[in-house]
């Protein structure tokens, strides 16, 4: 008969925790209950960590939440998405990847950035307690690529002690950066020591841009809290980013509300509005003859399916521009702004129909496209 494992974080630590799940190869869910009131789980196998995300009161949530922070699936497309999962019978991850909204590896990717944030998060808890239940833990993953807990609370208790070096460098997470220098003035003044991280740096530099805040910039990034703070940290010690001036955020905002869009070349709306109108009757006709007693085997979507198809054909159209940005100059746009300096969109092709712009990142794969601020 299995002992049941619990007790008070102030008595017995979260290391202390992690060290005998870890030694005892324990397979089950572990749940930390903060002082708070937050709570999140931990899935083992065999004393490897599986995934760690807050409690939820429906599977996958956070998920969900991650991936649209992330900016790879809109909040409309997540809901549907949940909607559809009970009759179903399917998870989130696992629909989203059948109706090929994103790939398997990058759902892996973001539930191993969610794992990743949650442990972070719990080992700077200052109390509460925990409850282990030893049970099965179904997932997909090979056991020989999970990290063992004792690695993890290694790792993971190293971050915690670095942070506090770099962490009162930026204030907190609606904070909001603007440059005040170039990357490559940052990467001259760098030693070998800091040549280390110079992607992460670069790939938060290119999400500065005086309007996003903190949160979102490590969002996009996908670097995670701790990465993307140091990343963030070490531009301002650099001198290639400052915080913005409160004021002139206030004052940008109510000049872009106020903007006059210039009168556009018939050319250009003739090429933006003739596909846009193709799609709206391919979407009407389909309507007219879908036979009236049939039952839909879809989920409802709030959205029309027109205003789906608009903003599906508005984001394919930005990612058609930075492929022939990168045709034309060899290089990928440092920031989206870039494809209105030289011409190929216009400013207001680089947000979405509800004035929400557009942010890319280049990653491994290639310069991927991310959904607009929601």
């Amino acid at each position: 008969m299995a002992v049941a494992l619990r007790g008070n974080l102030e008595d017995f630590g979260i290391a202390d925790v992690f060290q005998l799940v870890g030694q005892q190869r324990k397979t089950g869910v572990l749940e930390f209950s903060g002082l708070d009131g937050r709570r999140v789980q931990l899935r083992f196998d065999r004393g490897a960590v599986v995934s760690a995300a807050p409690s939820e009161s429906r599977a996958h949530e956070s998920l969900g939440d991650m991936l649209v922070r992330c900016g790879c699936l809109t909040r409309p497309q997540v809901d549907a998405l949940h909607r559809e999962c009970e009759p179903s019978g399917q998870s989130l991850p696992r629909l989203a990847v059948a109706r090929g909204v994103i790939s398997q590896a990058e759902i892996d990717r973001i539930e191993a950035l969610l794992t990743r944030e949650t442990i972070f998060d719990l080992l700077r808890w200052s109390g509460g307690s925990f409850d282990f239940r030893n049970q099965p833990v179904e997932h997909r993953h090979e056991f020989e690529t999970l990290l063992r807990a004792e690695q993890i609370l290694m790792d993971g208790l190293r971050m915690v002690d670095e942070w506090q070096s770099f962490a009162d460098r930026v204030p907190g997470d609606d904070a909001v950066f603007d440059r005040t220098g170039t990357f490559d003035a940052y990467r001259n003044q760098l030693s070998d020591s800091g040549l280390r991280f110079i992607d992460d740096a670069e790939q938060i530099f290119a999400l500065v841009n005086g309007r996003l805040t903190v949160r979102r910039i490590i969002d996009l990034s996908r670097l995670g809290t701790f990465d993307g703070t140091r990343s963030l940290a070490a531009l301002r010690d650099g001198g290639v980013i400052d915080l913005t001036d409160p004021g002139k955020l206030r004052n940008s905002g109510r000049r872009s509300r106020a903007r006059v869009l210039p009168r556009a070349d018939v050319r250009h709306w003739t090429a933006t509005l003739v596909p846009l109108l193709l799609l709206a009757a391919v979407v009407l006709a389909i309507a007219l003859h879908r036979p009236a007693n049939r039952k839909s085997d879809a989920f409802p979507i709030s959205r029309s399916e027109f205003a789906l198809v608009r903003d599906d054909y508005a984001a394919l159209r930005v990612q058609h521009a930075i492929e022939e940005y990168r045709f034309a100059s060899g290089t990928w746009p440092a920031r989206l702004q870039q494809l209105s300096e030289t011409g190929i969109l216009t400013a207001e092709q680089l947000a979405s129909e509800q004035g929400r712009p557009y942010y890319y990142a280049v990653r491994a794969e290639g310069a991927v496209l991310l959904a607009p601020e929601r």
